[in-house]
């Protein structure tokens, strides 16, 4: 998702939609990071939208060329001129530059457009106020495993949004992952859930692999079998849908290697410390949304 802070010294490698595909509408993503990236890819796979179709701006023009040149996406360094022609509008840009993008924007929007938001801590009353008129309002929590088309989406709808709009949104949201409807008022537990969720199992990940070079283990070895065990765990939880401490409890024999490593996780308050720092999380993710 990084999008730099100033711009090559050049002219916007494009400046407007080419001829739309025949029959399609358009979307402009106001931000070419990372993550819309994931999602452009998710889109093209699943065949929402055509090349043409799609339309990229972002303050690096080098993130431009890349679209166009491994995409076959247009872009330009000019969000007013993409806001003024696309059916919908996905702001993928990171929150600190999320009030010029919107300040941009504002004026220069179709009546009552549709704007699908992934900025992080900012509410749908939050944009609205920012563009200075209604507007359909779609809020998306993404998370990164979307880059491998695994992600865990939340969003929720602002009033005003019709079907076809969260139709829409659940449809791009899908092609890169799972997506999930929530009320507005739980997506800042969706942030410290499962938008935060990857770094607590990267920390984890982490210190399993420390632990199995430290029991002489090569860390190449050591990381296959963390990959692998956490993968199949996952999916072991997602098929039989039985209740993780059942399953835990089935790994655990009694006076066996797992439940020794249980009883120091338990005697550290390891439980505790994840629910503290999720709870952490959540209270950050509401002062950025306030």
């Amino acid at each position: 998702m990084k999008i730099k802070s100033k711009i090559e010294n050049r002219k916007p490698a494009r400046s407007a939609f080419g001829p739309a595909d025949a029959g399609g509408s358009k979307i402009a993503f106001i931000g070419a990071g990372n993550m819309a990236e994931a999602m452009v890819r998710g889109i093209l796979k699943t065949g929402l939208y055509r090349p043409g179709n799609i339309f990229v701006t972002d303050i690096d023009v080098r993130r431009l060329d890349f679209f166009q040149r491994e995409l076959g996406i247009k872009g330009s360094t000019d969000n007013k001129e993409a806001a003024s022609t696309a059916g919908a509008i996905v702001l993928a840009v990171k929150p600190q530059q999320a009030p010029q993008a919107l300040e941009e924007l504002r004026g220069h929007l179709a009546p009552h457009p549709l704007l699908i938001s992934i900025v992080t801590g900012f509410s749908t009353g939050k944009i609205a106020a920012a563009i200075g008129q209604p507007a359909r309002i779609i809020r998306v929590v993404p998370n990164t495993p979307a880059l491998v088309g695994s992600g865990a989406s939340a969003y929720c709808c602002r009033k005003g949004t019709t079907g076809k709009d969260e139709r829409l949104a659940k449809k791009i949201l899908e092609s890169i992952g799972i997506a999930i409807r929530l009320d507005e008022s739980l997506m800042n537990a969706a942030t410290a859930l499962s938008g935060s969720g990857p770094a607590y199992v990267f920390y984890l990940v982490e210190a399993l692999l420390k632990a199995g070079q430290e029991a002489g283990l090569a860390e190449a070895v050591a990381r296959r079998l963390i990959t692998a065990t956490i993968a199949g765990s996952a999916r072991l939880l997602s098929e039989t849908g039985m209740p993780p401490a059942e399953l835990r409890q089935r790994v655990t024999s009694r006076g066996g290697t797992t439940e020794a490593a249980v009883k120091i996780m338990e005697k550290g308050k390891t439980r505790q410390i994840i629910i503290a720092a999720v709870k952490a999380a959540h209270k950050r993710a509401r002062e950025l949304s306030a």
